[in-house]
């Protein structure tokens, strides 16, 4: 069976699921977060989180755009949360992710929490240049308290929640009604917060396919030149039309 067929059965049987729902325990969801890691300005400039540091090209001016974009979409449909991904690795998923949250946290009268769900590379952490090992996987398998793996990253109105370490069965587990149970009580719970989650790319990983079928929507970061226009249209069948909030053209020439 091929990748994409594959993906598309595994997201068949997630929607077949008839499993009910079940609420966690309310003060994962409602202790305050406890871990205050200020980034580190060396890896803000590194990883290019224009939106904290200088900006040469101007290019946080777009990202506005894309927040005013998004801001009105999700407004009028309710949504709250959006997987961000990419047809392969390296198109610039995580910084898009890392510059929306950190966008939408200064600038609107609204939280943020920003999530790691690539947990075979996990990147977010090392954008803002904080080293700490726990995180979702911990809390997913082993059932550490999210108020001990939140991390306010020195931001006002952000946290972070890192992939943890790395696990061999990681379909299976986004796919579980724990981790779904997640995602809705961080939905229903929290009126004033959006969700990011940066996830796997989807020709790379069936994590991002089953994970999109309970993600509000999606932003598909495409890179100039690197994705054909096939490979681009057979990404958004297998995340779903109707999900794509929009597709981010990155490294191409400003207009």
């Amino acid at each position: 069976m091929s990748k994409i067929k594959e993906a598309l059965e595994k997201a068949r049987r997630i929607r077949s699921m008839g499993t009910p729902f079940m609420l966690i325990e309310e003060e994962a969801l409602t202790q305050p977060t406890k871990k205050v890691v200020n980034y580190a300005s060396n890896a803000i400039m590194n990883h290019k989180i224009i939106t904290l540091t200088e900006d040469p090209f101007k290019l946080s001016e777009r990202f506005k755009l894309f927040k005013t974009q998004i801001l009105t979409k999700m407004q009028s449909a309710g949504d709250k949360t959006i997987l961000i991904t990419s047809c392969l690795d390296g198109e610039g998923k995580t910084f898009t992710a890392v510059n929306l949250a950190v966008m939408f946290a200064r600038e609107i009268d609204k939280n943020v929490l920003l999530v790691d769900v690539n947990f075979s590379h996990p990147s977010i952490l090392s954008s803002f240049g904080i080293q700490i090992k726990e995180g979702l996987s911990d809390y997913l398998l082993n059932d550490k308290p999210l108020s001990e793996l939140l991390i306010n990253p020195g931001i006002e109105k952000m946290a972070i929640l890192p992939a943890g370490n790395n696990i061999q069965n990681s379909t299976e587990v986004l796919g579980s009604l724990k981790m779904k149970n997640l995602v809705f009580e961080m939905k229903d719970r929290y009126h004033d917060r959006y969700i990011f989650f940066d996830g796997p790319s989807v020709f790379n990983s069936v994590d991002t396919i089953v994970l999109s079928q309970y993600i509000d929507k999606i932003l598909l970061v495409v890179e100039s030149g690197k994705v054909s226009p096939q490979k681009m249209s057979e990404a958004v069948k297998l995340l779903g039309e109707e999900k794509i909030l929009g597709i981010i053209l990155n490294k191409g020439n400003p207009a």
